[in-house]
């Protein structure tokens, strides 16, 4: 299996393109997996491919990278959950070549994987898997939410584990605290994914792109160091929205 992970649809951006070049070639097939719960665009076929009819803001944003990699529109297909019985999802999951999981909340994500009981087949896929931000925390065997109030951890799909991944990291006090908790309590290094940045596992190897970083408790004082600079930061200037 390979798995990439990044925080944006920019995985065709110049740090990215020549480690990826040879892996997403343009003779796969591209399933875009879109997991949103209760929501009147997926629950109504009509709706649902308007929002991703090609040339909708929708389908341009999700295939703008794939063509950059000269993959063709017909082989990027959007699977409606409410519009396939269980045996069809798990066919069409199986027999993708590539599996691209999008969705704006992880925890929303794992409940729509669960409802529809897909949590076996997707652990068993054995192709690649694209996520970014949420996309690609569910990839993980467990996060925490996006919620700062929210400190229980939820079960992700279990491709990849023994780490901490912040899939949307940006260099402030909310996440700096996560990564110094990750380390000290748990033990576990970390794996940043900024914006301009991605993360390729593959057969238990890890390729950095861009500005992922990976730290672990040798780099605690200087996060620690960096953490009271945003904190000085988010005091000075007030509330950032991170914290």
């Amino acid at each position: 299996m390979i798995n990439l992970i990044f925080h944006e649809n920019n995985f065709d951006a110049e740090w990215a393109y020549e480690s990826l070049r040879n892996i997403l070639t343009p003779d796969k097939q591209v399933l875009v997996f879109p997991l949103f719960f209760n929501e009147e665009w997926s629950e109504d076929l009509e709706n649902f491919e308007h929002r991703y009819r090609k040339g909708s803001r929708a389908y341009e944003k999700i295939a703008a990278p794939f063509r950059n990699y000269l993959f063709k529109d017909d082989h990027l297909h959007f699977l409606n959950l409410n519009q396939e019985d269980a045996q069809s999802l798990k066919t069409k999951i199986a027999n993708t070549d590539i599996l691209y999981l999008i969705g704006n909340n992880p925890v929303t994500m794992m409940e729509v994987i669960e409802d529809y009981g897909l949590q076996k087949t997707l652990l068993e896929y054995d192709g690649i898997v694209i996520g970014n931000a949420a996309g690609s925390t569910v990839m993980m065997d467990e996060f925490l939410p996006d919620e700062e109030w929210d400190r229980e951890k939820k079960p992700g799909i279990g491709y990849l584990r023994g780490f901490m991944l912040d899939a949307g990291y940006e260099e402030d006090a909310y996440h700096l605290q996560k990564i110094i908790r990750s380390l000290q309590e748990e033990g576990k290094a970390v794996f940043g994914c900024p914006k301009n940045g991605g993360i390729l596992i593959q057969d238990g190897h890890y390729e950095l792109l861009g500005d992922a970083f990976a730290a672990d408790d040798n780099d605690l004082d200087n996060i620690y160091h960096a953490y009271e600079d945003a904190r000085s930061r988010l005091e000075y200037y007030g509330d950032n929205g991170n914290w």
